[in-house]
């Protein structure tokens, strides 16, 4: 289960502003407690850094319905590989 979420407060994730309260929304929802971080430098916005097994994994450009949907099965302990799609293997375990 996810515990603690990472939300970039970079300018490509500011732009995309929406997306980005969704995704926090979703997380409060679910029980993720959740801080804001500087530019992870993925700039494909939103990005959200989930602790999943102890591991940071970063997922970038969860936007879109397809994606909250993903995020949102994934915090309740459903399927993972939709949302994996989204993951940004370079970064993970990297909090800049």
């Amino acid at each position: 289960m996810v515990k603690l979420a990472h939300v970039c407060d970079g300018k490509d994730c500011r732009k995309r502003g929406d997306d980005t309260e969704t995704i926090v929304s979703i997380l409060e929802a679910a029980g993720v407690t959740w801080e804001p971080v500087r530019c992870q430098k993925i700039c494909s916005g939103p990005v959200l850094g989930l602790v999943v097994s102890g591991k940071l994994q970063w997922f970038e450009k969860l936007r879109g319905k397809d994606a909250r949907r993903a995020l949102r099965r994934f915090l309740s302990g459903g399927k993972s590989k939709p949302l994996w799609k989204h993951r940004v293997r370079s970064r993970a375990g990297k909090l800049r």
